[in-house]
């Protein structure tokens, strides 16, 4: 039988998980979207084991057979079959459990309504999952705040049930109304099918849920071959299409084989004659551990050059930990004034910042650990002028 065996939920992922479910995401080519296809694909195959592993008699698998990249980038969420239960998982990358957000696709089209509504938090510099609460259907719908800027709907955190103990005693009663009643909606006939597909099959579209009103896109993913049409659309139409390419990452697993991008020196290449300047910045542990590199930037403007450095050692569970400073170069003392170094996701989201003050002698950002495979953006900034550095850990 299906078990809970705490309040909430607690899951790590495992690595090879975490491997294949990243290389599985670049077949997709804008980079928002083949986050959020990692982001479910590690949601879904750290969950349903578990789920397999607590159900006992009762069967547990995929819906719709949906597990595959190119959906994930059209809709966030999936659909597991628990018995005669249908469990969505929607997963986040950071949740402040203010608030619950499901796409409308899984609310207001009848073949994907489901019984209960999971909301999963993927941490994925920690690599866990924690499964914070759950809701139904029938509340979503009733109590559910709609929002036509994105369609979704939300529900306040504190409305959500956290004691999963509860939705186990409700899967094994299936007494419980779940769902709401919702209209069908219209029939789609194959020649606009054709057209919809050709029109939000550009793998240039960001949003392609966005593109078209709710109850096209609604009646066209509903037919489950419209909807494999229209993922492997997209996948040829991304091989195919030229795309902008951004520009080229650093690579730091190729960085621990010696292999570096150029503008990339040796703290001792760079500070030969004058070795004290290249211990100028806090030291709070021994530095023999890290990789270190660092990289010219000049501001222009008449400001000074400043040096990037970038530290690096691997985990032992093979993530990357990485410490990044500016530092003055050679012959200053201070950095400018209001100068700021930004971590940026590969979205644009900041994900922290720092800024110098008149008298900084180096600004740091706090150390930070990455999955294999994972990309991110350094950023320079003061006044209008801005310099970034895109990696991949």
């Amino acid at each position: 039988m299906l078990i809970f065996d705490a309040s909430t939920v607690w899951l790590e992922i495992p690595q090879d998980i975490q491997t294949e479910s990243w290389q599985q995401s670049q077949t997709i080519a804008i980079p928002g979207n083949r986050w959020q296809a990692y982001l479910n694909q590690v949601c879904l195959h750290t969950i349903l084991p578990w789920l397999q592993e607590k159900s006992g008699a009762i069967a547990v698998e995929v819906a719709n057979s949906i597990d595959d990249c190119q959906f994930w980038e059209l809709v966030n969420g999936s659909a597991v079959v628990v018995g005669n239960l249908r469990l969505i998982l929607i997963p986040v990358e950071a949740m402040d459990k203010q608030e619950f957000r499901v796409p409308q696709e899984w609310i207001d089209i009848p073949s994907w309504v489901g019984d209960y509504y999971l909301a999963v938090e993927v941490d994925a510099d920690e690599q866990e999952i924690h499964v914070w609460g759950y809701t139904t259907h029938h509340q979503l719908k009733s109590q559910g705040q709609y929002d036509a800027s994105d369609r979704t709907y939300s529900l306040d955190g504190n409305d959500l049930i956290q004691d999963l103990s509860v939705l186990w005693v409700m899967l094994q009663l299936s007494t419980e109304v779940t769902r709401a009643e919702i209209p069908a909606l219209p029939r789609l006939s194959p020649l606009p099918a054709v057209w919809l597909i050709e029109q939000v099959g550009n793998a240039a579209i960001v949003i392609p849920r966005l593109a078209m009103p709710f109850t096209e896109w609604g009646a066209l993913i509903e037919d489950d071959c419209r909807l494999q049409r229209l993922c492997a659309y997209r996948r040829a139409h991304a091989r195919s299409a030229e795309i902008s390419a951004p520009p080229r990452a650093n690579n730091l697993g190729q960085w621990l084989q010696n292999v570096f991008e150029s503008g990339w020196q040796s703290l001792e290449e760079l500070f030969t004659g004058e070795p004290d300047l290249a211990f100028s910045f806090r030291q709070s542990e021994p530095l023999e551990e890290w990789l270190r590199r660092v990289k010219r930037v000049q501001l222009g403007g008449g400001l000074p050059t400043v040096l990037l450095l970038v530290m690096l050692k691997t985990e032992a569970d093979q993530r990357r930990n990485i410490w990044v400073q500016l530092i003055p170069w050679i012959g200053e003392q201070y950095l400018p004034a209001n100068l700021q170094l930004t971590l940026l996701s590969t979205e644009g989201e900041t994900l922290q910042s720092v800024e110098s003050s008149d008298q900084s002698n180096y600004i740091q950002l706090r150390r930070f650990k990455c999955p294999l495979g994972r990309q991110f953006r350094l950023q320079i900034a003061i006044a209008d002028m801005t310099f970034s550095e895109e990696f991949i850990a």
